[in-house]
Parts: structure tokens; C-alpha cells; sequence
């Protein structure tokens, strides 16, 4: 969600298109991204090796924050499927891992329920930092860079404390 309104302030400003249509087409080489990580993961990703995900939540920050500072189309294009295929790669084994653990403790719908609620503030949270980082003048690329490292640092985080349990 966050991605949507970068996108909407950082191509005018890196890219100097002012068209409303490019941050759609470029909105749109991250969804197609996100069905070749989904796929991608469903054939290299099973419940067992779940872990195998948490590389690509990585990959995803750093490739906002290269994103963040390319100045033309093309690399544009290119990172942001790339970044989407890490999405994919990186929700859909969680996903399926939730459900399963969810389906055998709370039942599916509760654990659903909560992953909702889970999410839905994560968007508020980072739809309200973005909004204050705007509103205080930082530059889109500085907005960029700062998600993508916060982004990969608490994925970094997650991975370190899941691998200790």
C-alpha cells in the first residue's frame, strides 16, 4: 500500500513524468512480479522449508531502496518486477504456514482473522510514517530509502528471532 503513494510522488520527481498513468503501469510490473514469485514459491517452498522465504522479505527492502534512486525507466521497470517477485515469494509460504498453524490452533478463520488485523495495522503504521515524513519534508528518495532499509532490517530481525525458537 505504502509502494502505491511512493510510486505517486516518485515519478515526477526522479523520473520527471508527470503522466497519472506511470505509477499505474509501474504499480502493475509489481503485481505481474508478485505472480511469478507466487509461483516460484510454490514449487520451491514447501511447509517444511518455510524458512527459505525469509531471503526474499529481505531482498524486497533492499530492492525499494534501489528502486528509490534509479532516475530512469527501464531499471525502473526491471526492479520493480523484481521486487514484486520477491513479494510473491516471500507471503505466499507465510501464508500457507499460517493457516496450517492456524488451522490446528484457533481454527483458520480465527488465525485469518488476526493475520487481517496484523496487516491492516502494519498499513495504517506505515501509511501514517510516510504521511509524516512527507509532511515534514523528506525528500521521496529519502522516503524510499528509509522503507526499504527499515523494511529489510526488521525482516533481518524476524528471521534472526524465528531461527532461535
Amino acid at each position: 500500500m505504502t509502494l502505491r503513494f511512493l510510486l505517486v510522488l516518485w515519478v515526477p520527481a526522479a523520473l520527471g513524468i508527470t503522466s497519472n498513468a506511470m505509477p499505474t503501469y509501474l504499480n502493475a510490473m509489481v503485481a505481474v512480479g508478485i505472480v511469478l514469485g507466487a509461483g516460484a514459491a510454490a514449487k520451491l517452498v514447501t511447509l517444511e522449508t518455510v524458512s527459505r522465504c525469509m531471503p526474499a522479505g529481505i531482498l524486497i527492502g533492499v530492492a525499494v531502496i534501489f528502486f528509490a534512486i534509479q532516475q530512469a525507466l527501464l531499471p525502473a521497470f526491471a526492479l520493480l518486477l523484481l521486487l514484486g517477485a520477491f513479494g510473491g515469494f516471500f507471503i505466499v509460504p507465510l501464508n500457507a504456514l499460517l493457516q496450517e498453524r492456524g488451522k490446528h490452533t484457533v481454527g483458520a478463520g480465527n488465525a485469518i482473522a488476526v493475520q487481517n488485523l496484523g496487516e491492516n495495522v502494519a498499513m495504517l503504521l506505515m501509511l501514517g510514517l510516510y504521511s509524516l515524513a512527507v509532511s515534514i519534508g523528506i525528500p521521496v528518495v529519502g522516503v524510499g530509502i528509509g522503507f526499504g532499509v527499515v523494511f529489510a532490517l526488521a525482516i533481518t530481525a524476524l528471521w534472526i528471532w524465528g531461527r532461535r525458537k
